[in-house]
């Protein structure tokens, strides 16, 4: 059975948004603000909201992903170099969902109401 996320495609979602500088500024204002949190339109109409945030999970600390567009993507990851990492995988497929399939809110791809 052929699993479309095979091989290298998350790999290279990740990587898409993924650098040090980016690491160092979630860093930076989750130790100054105690959470890290971008909102930005990336068509008309159409905001993302991004946020990391330490949460402790089974007895452990975590930093938790979050990305919401008419959809969420959530998960915990033990580092922030990771948590951005899956930020990138989720920013990534909040467009290409939109892109490819339309909103889930949708009553399909090409009609908003049932």
């Amino acid at each position: 059975m052929f699993w479309p996320f095979s091989g290298s495609i998350l790999r290279k979602l990740a990587r898409r948004r993924f650098s040090r500088a980016r690491v160092r500024a979630v860093s930076a204002a989750i130790a100054e603000k105690g959470y890290w949190e971008e909102r930005y339109e990336w068509r008309i109409n159409t905001e993302t909201e991004a946020r990391i945030e330490p949460v402790r999970f089974l007895g452990r600390q975590f930093f938790q992903v979050s990305v919401k567009c008419d959809q969420e993507f959530l998960c915990r990851c033990p580092t922030i170099a990771r948590a951005v990492e899956f930020l990138g995988v989720y920013e990534e497929l909040a467009m290409a969902t939109f892109e490819q399939l339309g909103w889930p809110s949708w009553a399909s791809r090409t009609r908003l109401e049932p």
